[in-house]
């Protein structure tokens, strides 16, 4: 090894235990590029965060729907199977009155009207509560019951006595319902006399999802709402989309049909 190559390894050896030394050949991160730094992130967060955001708030959503049909499909095929069984004996259970216009004023003879079932949170509390055998639209309402007890494996709470109907305003709403009534679903069913479903409208974890005229209709807003006695061109309205001409007659009555022909109290 020659003089000069000694030094040399001297020389390095010397550098490698000083880390003062060392430190001053490094070199940090400028104020400037720090800040250019941080606004790059702020940036790619600013474009990022509302695309998560709202594929989160789809994918949601589509489930949703998803649970809906299901339930809807289940509840019209056992409906459906029941009334041809028992159809003399079910016919009875047939006492809500679906208007199809807006004439107020007039009697219920006078009229357009279709008479139709309707199942409720109401008529889920009875079968939790009071088990067995029923007539008349109560042994319909066991029917969808049923269903909707093998629908899922999650439980869905008894709650109370109160119909979701009756939560039909921004303030007066589906998350209400939820909390006033100890419960974590809202449901309304309304069917035809040949057990397919008119209209549903299912409220679970903050989504309302309506079935009607054959689609699903999803409302994700804070202040989403059950039809109530509404008509029901405000359900596409509400959640932005545009309703059939013929839906802006039709809203379900808050009364039915006693059995003395004329119309009573319902919720």
């Amino acid at each position: 090894m020659t003089v000069k190559q000694r030094q040399q390894g001297k020389s390095n050896i010397r550098n490698w235990g000083d880390p003062m030394k060392n430190n001053k050949n490094r070199k940090g991160f400028t104020l400037v590029e720090l800040i250019v730094v941080i606004a790059i992130i702020g940036a790619l967060a600013a474009i990022l965060i509302p695309s998560i955001y709202k594929y989160i708030k789809d994918a949601k959503i589509q489930a949703a729907i998803a649970d809906a049909r299901t339930i809807k499909n289940s509840v019209e095929a056992s409906l459906v199977k029941n009334i041809l069984l028992n159809e003399a004996d079910e016919r009875i259970g047939f006492n809500k009155v679906l208007y199809l216009d807006q004439e107020g004023s007039k009697s219920l003879k006078d009229r357009q009207y279709e008479v139709v079932g309707a199942f409720t949170n109401v008529s889920w509390n009875v079968y939790k509560t009071d088990p067995g055998k029923s007539s008349g639209s109560q042994s319909l309402d066991r029917v969808i019951a049923g269903c909707l007890d093998n629908s899922f494996s999650e439980e869905w709470k008894t709650g109370k006595r109160v119909n979701p109907m009756s939560y039909n305003t921004s303030s007066k709403n589906c998350k209400k319902y939820l909390s006033d009534n100890n419960t974590n679903f809202g449901l309304v069913v309304v069917y035809n006399t040949d057990g397919t479903v008119r209209l549903m409208q299912l409220y679970r974890k903050g989504i309302l999802v309506t079935f009607i005229g054959g689609q699903y209709i999803a409302n994700a807003n804070n202040d989403a709402h059950f039809i109530g006695v509404g008509t029901w061109n405000t359900i596409y309205t509400d959640s932005g989309e545009t309703s059939p001409d013929d839906y802006y007659n039709v809203n379900l009555s808050n009364q039915q049909i006693g059995d003395n022909g004329k119309l009573g109290g319902w919720y």
